[in-house]
């Protein structure tokens, strides 16, 4: 392996090259005309700038292969013309040798590799950058071996503090890109690519996605051996079937194509909206569809988590975009991005939303293509320098392939009918009883950390002027007074925030089902009415208080004046 040093020039050679062809690709056709006349350039060997930079990342070998990848299923980052030239990056490595890879799998003493390299085919059936796959038998159970390549650590390592350097480099001294937290994305590619290259981790991935889809027999997760799993090789079960793409296969089969899309989907719906962890890279090679109609979904290299709150913004963004209301739309859609920015013109953003939603206003849901509203979306966020965090960008390229497949096996697909009940068992699963209370134990706790947190943050204000911080002169003692206004402050907001919480979580547990609960609805007037009746008593109490002492005060000193 090369030097870091003569990796890094290596690097600055093949974009120097590459930088020259990027500036020509962008010439205008009128300068490309006048120096093609005085031979300067040959028109027909200028390339275009994405399909240079597309060749300079294959140049420069897997891990700027792997990185260009990733950055074609960004959206937000990229302009449509480079995110197309980058899909089509090529990984040109040369497969392991099979004396190599028979070398490898014999260094794997922790596991059971002794069986697999008595029934292995030697020629992969797959190859990529980080490893390739072979055939094998194990226990008597047919089995994909994936084996790491060697060094491949050390040479992906290297790179990505090379990289590092160039992003802190660029954002330094480029003022074009201060928007895009490079840095960030290259820590957010570091951590994805140390994942892929720990097979460990790909294991756990797939053996908590087998565990999601137990009880679903329409849905197969291979079985993870563990006894043949390391970091460097992972053994699962093999999985066959038709490609979810191979059309004529599915009708050859006699397969409803139409009810291979729903199960598809509505598999990638329940990941979204149950268990808030989903397959990231469903491209028709990671779907066998079986005979009976199942689906087998394999590769659990790249995986997706979403929280709560997460998907509290996108079914927020997905009513107000319904629904026409602007407010709501853009709530949601900055609940979706990770990007704070003070100079965000908020007014501008809406304005911007609301002509976008003008296509989209009193349409039913099932007339909504998700691929087109996600792609105007995010035109929106990159006109607006805002940028998606690694897990909304995961999700965006999971929706628009699950709906670029449901619309292959059928143009007539709609993907919001599938994922609409989904959506609306998350909102009720919310709005339940259970996660009512538990959302105001959180609102109550933070309100109580406020009011204690408020009188120390005061006190460390007196202990730096005390200690002559700042040139102000103040007595401790003048500010006691507001300590104890502060304590007050703090236990009014704590009163406010139940009373919200009480009087929300009333109306949504009742608004949520109706019929559920209209038995209940005399109880829990009278309950909840009496708790705000009560708790808004303390606050017009605590808050007039001061008022009545300040004035009994002065009727005092204005008697004693007179008398």
């Amino acid at each position: 392996m090369i030097s870091r040093r003569e990796r890094l020039l290596q690097i600055l050679d093949v974009l120097s090259k590459h930088g020259f062809g990027f500036v020509l690709g962008g010439l205008k056709p009128g300068w490309r005309s006048y120096l093609a006349k005085v031979r300067l350039i040959d028109p027909q060997k200028i390339q275009s700038q994405p399909v240079h930079l597309r060749l300079a990342l294959e140049e420069l070998g897997p891990t700027f292969v792997k990185l260009g990848q990733l950055a074609s299923t960004r959206p937000d980052l990229l302009p449509p013309p480079y995110a197309e030239a980058l899909a089509g990056l090529q990984d040109s490595t040369p497969p392991i040798p099979p004396e190599v890879m028979r070398e490898m799998l014999a260094e794997q003493p922790e596991t059971a590799t002794e069986e697999i390299l008595q029934h292995i085919d030697p020629v992969p059936m797959a190859t990529g950058s980080i490893g390739q796959a072979h055939l094998a038998t194990f226990r008597g159970t047919e089995v994909v071996v994936k084996i790491r390549r060697p060094d491949i650590v050390d040479e992906v390592n290297r790179d990505l503090e090379i990289l590092r350097e160039l992003a802190v480099l660029l954002t330094r001294y480029w003022p074009g890109v201060q928007y895009q937290d490079l840095t960030g994305l290259v820590d957010e590619f570091a951590s994805s690519m140390r994942d892929e290259m720990d097979y460990l981790t790909e294991a756990r991935n797939t053996e908590r996605m087998r565990e999601n889809f137990a009880a679903d027999p329409a849905i197969l997760i291979p079985e993870v051996f563990w006894e043949a799993t390391s970091t460097r090789v992972l053994t699962t079960e093999r999985m066959t079937g038709f490609k979810i793409s191979d059309l004529a296969g599915l009708d050859a089969a006699g397969l409803n194509r139409h009810e291979v899309a729903v199960t598809a989907t509505d598999a990638l719906s329940k990941m979204i909206f149950e268990d808030g962890f989903f397959h990231a890279d469903p491209h028709p090679g990671n779907l066998f569809v079986q005979r009976d109609g199942s689906i087998a979904m394999i590769d659990f290299g790249m995986v997706g988590t979403l929280s709560e709150e997460f998907r509290d913004g996108l079914v927020t963004l997905m009513m107000g975009v319904v629904q026409g209301n602007t407010r709501r739309a853009a709530g949601g859609l900055l609940a979706l991005t990770d990007t704070s920015r003070e100079d965000l013109d908020r007014s501008k953003l809406e304005r911007d939303i609301e002509g976008m939603l003008r296509r989209y206003a009193n349409r039913p849901l099932s007339e909504v293509r998700i691929g087109a509203l996600m792609t105007d979306l995010v035109s929106t966020l990159r006109r607006h320098g805002l940028r998606l965090p690694r897990q909304s960008a995961l999700f965006l390229r999971m929706v628009l392939t699950a709906e670029a497949i449901g619309t292959s096996l059928d143009p007539d697909f709609d993907l919001v009918s599938v994922m609409q009940p989904y959506a609306q068992r998350f909102v009720l699963k919310r709005l339940s009883p259970d996660a009512l209370i538990g959302r105001v134990r959180d609102i109550l706790q933070d309100a109580l950390q406020m009011g204690a947190e408020a009188p120390e943050v005061v006190r460390r204000v007196l202990t730096v002027l005390e200690r002559g911080g700042f040139d102000v002169h103040l007595r401790t003692d003048e500010l006691q007074p507001l300590l104890k206004q502060t304590e007050k402050i703090g236990h009014q907001l704590i009163a406010g925030a139940v009373i919200a919480a009480t009087i929300n979580g009333m109306s949504h547990v009742v608004a949520s089902d109706p019929e559920r609960f209209s038995r209940l609805r005399i109880p829990l007037l009278v309950g909840g009415t009496g708790a705000v009746g009560a708790l808004s008593g303390y606050l017009a109490v605590s808050t007039a208080a001061p008022r009545t002492r300040r004035l009994v005060a002065g009727l005092r000193a204005r008697r004693r004046r007179t008398s």
